[in-house]
């Protein structure tokens, strides 16, 4: 199909998941039931009969990624106008935010499809209604399992937190009547709920504190986000008590906090101490549509503005989202914050070489680095004593989260195998600079050369056969496990650290329809 043709079936795709019977309620009443609907969900999955864990991520991840869509259809089609919110349970219109978001998670896919396409990864053909992508049976997808399953992160876990701690606080400032609920965040509680949450909190931040953007820094940022996560956290534990008090319909017309926008600001600027016009700023940043985001996304602008005076928080959301990852994604899509955040990239790549020399360095490796004429060694980890060295070309760039993040990713990728395909190259020319001055080692040394991304390793048309990619910490993990730099040499050439269908993951067929089109794709599950 020429991509004319394409084009049109996916303008009919949009259209077709535009129409939804929500859209009759207009926009505040459309976007509170969505939003109220998605939580529910959450609430239910969570705490009246939950999942297992790992079902729980797998439903999340995916609910999460749904509800955008619906927002950006409801945030476009709509005039600005007042409209007061009926909070009342009705059963059709939880009917049809249901059937809207399962009509989002189907078209979640046709957004992969053709970005793919016009990239050139995938072929696609049209049968009748039917759109054909390449047999995915033949396709590698071992390097997008393993960016799902192997975390970015090293031995630093996180541990669940436990709501026991706060509850009886959270308890004695819940009030349930005439079948609502409401929670007073008195500072005492709020400081209460951000101290509980703080080890959480830490574990998601690795971005120097000392970051200045236009309008405020990274500390400030974190510090107002982290105040609203943990308000957040305390108002979905109110909603347990609430319901053990049997209010109506699980507390659902309370099941999202929706403070007035002055009320949010004055207690955020009571709680953080930082500045009201730096709050505003961050406020305003968060809020889906805002700061001329052409496509918001509802994980980087979390806070949903009803347009009635009032602004919708939901828990669902705050508490699935990596809050500094979608900084990062959101600065870039403003253009007075993007060149600021480029010129920090350079130094978060060097402390990350810090990081990474003060992890090694104790198992007793030599760590070098240096400058070629037209490359760098970024990072040199060398056995003299085995006559070993793998020489990385580290990459710090945002996690991507969706197709379009992904092929841009990957590209970046494409360049820092590229880089290291230069260095094996003067390795085998035994190019002075790099053998005697940079690694002062000799050609009796085994050498190799890898790309070491912080988050992705990107997709298979980035990869190399003599260039193994892999992520950071899992790398750096390994080396320090194994205490064998040869036997992690050979690791990384055999590709052993990649997934094995079958083995550790599966691949299933998922039919999707939007409209008349029909499609068949693919889901990724543990073996």
């Amino acid at each position: 199909m020429n991509t004319e043709e394409i084009e049109i079936v996916e303008r009919e795709i949009d259209e077709a998941f535009a129409e939804s019977e929500l859209i009759k309620l207009g926009y505040s009443q459309a976007v509170w039931t969505l939003l109220s609907v998605v939580e529910d969900h959450h609430f239910k999955i969570r705490v009246y009969n939950p999942l297992e864990e790992n079902q729980q991520d797998i439903y999340i991840d995916g609910l999460l990624n749904a509800l955008t869509y619906p927002l950006q259809v409801c945030h476009k089609k709509f005039p600005d106008r007042k409209a007061k919110i009926n909070r009342t349970l009705i059963d059709s219109d939880y009917e049809a935010a249901n059937k809207w978001i399962d009509k989002a998670e189907d078209y979640t896919h046709f957004c992969s499809i053709f970005p793919l396409f016009h990239n050139g990864e995938i072929e696609l053909k049209i049968s009748g209604k039917n759109i054909i992508p390449t047999d995915w049976d033949e396709y590698d997808l071992s390097y997008e399992v393993y960016d799902r399953f192997i975390k970015k992160r090293h031995s630093e876990t996180e541990e669940p937190s436990d709501p026991n701690s706060v509850a009886m606080s959270v308890r004695s400032q819940t009030s349930v009547k005439k079948g609502s609920f409401k929670l007073n965040f008195s500072p005492r509680l709020v400081k209460e709920l951000k101290d509980h949450l703080h080890k959480t909190h830490q574990l998601r931040f690795s971005l120097p504190d000392s970051w200045e953007f236009k309008y405020f820094s990274i500390q400030e940022f974190k510090e107002v986000f982290t105040t609203i996560q943990s308000m957040s956290y305390g108002w979905f534990i109110a909603r347990q008590f609430a319901c053990a008090e049997g209010i109506p319909a699980l507390g659902f017309k309370d099941a999202l906090w929706t403070p007035a926008k002055t009320e949010l600001i004055a207690r955020l600027r009571r709680y953080t101490g930082i500045a009201q016009e730096k709050i505003e700023k961050i406020v305003e940043y968060l809020t889906f549509g805002e700061a001329s985001v052409r496509n918001p996304d509802a994980a980087i602008q979390p806070i949903i503005d009803l347009r009635n005076g009032e602004l919708a928080i939901s828990t669902f959301v705050l508490l699935n989202v990596n809050c500094e990852r979608n900084l990062c994604v959101l600065l870039n899509q403003i253009k007075e914050e993007r060149k600021i955040y480029s010129g920090l990239v350079k130094d978060k790549e060097d402390k990350l070489r810090d990081e990474i020399i003060d992890k090694i360095k104790v198992a007793g490796y030599e760590i070098r680095h240096g400058e070629l004429d037209d490359t760098d060694v970024d990072l040199a980890i060398i056995d003299r004593e085995l006559k070993k060295c793998i020489a990385i070309e580290l990459k710090w760039f945002i996690e991507p989260a969706e197709i379009r993040e992904v092929i841009q990713r990957s590209k970046e990728v494409k360049k820092g195998v590229e880089q290291a395909k230069k260095i094996t190259g003067l390795w085998r020319k035994n190019d002075k600079r790099l053998i005697n001055d940079i690694l002062a080692v000799d050609e009796s040394f085994d050498f190799l050369a890898v790309v070491a991304p912080v988050t992705s390793i990107g997709n298979p048309s980035s990869q190399d056969i003599n260039i193994p990619v892999i992520k950071t910490w899992h790398l750096i993990d390994e080396i320090l496990n194994i205490g064998d730099l040869g036997k992690v040499m050979e690791w990384l050439k055999n590709r052993d650290y990649l997934p094995k269908k079958d083995v550790d993951f599966k691949i299933e067929q998922v039919g999707i329809k939007s409209g008349d089109w029909s499609s068949i794709w693919y889901g990724i599950t543990h073996a």
